[in-house]
């Protein structure tokens, strides 16, 4: 009887554990188009603004996709190519938006960022 009972919390504990690791992985991704929409609901940008950072944000995706695929061998010009990509989009983003919606956007992207370098962090 003990067998089994021991059997049964071995097996309980992995799989809670490899559900909650799962879980995670999930929880940071998302749909891109539909970030890009809260982001426009959230800065309350008119039609025009909206449209300009749909196609920003849609051709930043379509290049950072040509980028990985370029370079799935070198990480280290990867990351700098990634980079210097999205500094471009975000000039780009500053010339659509006013200086209170780019500062929002910056803040959003700030509070957005820490949880993935926090990840990164050594321990």
């Amino acid at each position: 009887m003990k067998k089994v009972i021991g059997l049964f919390l071995v097996i309980l504990i992995s799989s809670t554990t490899a559900f909650a690791q799962s879980g995670n992985r999930q929880g940071r991704k998302g749909d891109p188009s539909k970030r890009s929409e809260k982001i426009i609901e959230e800065l309350k940008l008119d039609d025009k603004q909206a449209a300009d950072f749909r196609k920003v944000e849609a051709d930043f995706r379509e290049q950072m996709k040509k980028e990985r695929e370029a370079v799935k061998e070198d990480r280290e010009k990867m990351r700098e190519k990634m980079a210097a990509m999205r500094t471009e989009k975000d000039a780009q983003i500053k010339k659509i938006l006013t200086d209170e919606q780019y500062n929002q956007y910056l803040e959003r992207q700030k509070k957005a960022d820490s949880p993935r370098k926090k990840g990164h962090e050594r321990k």
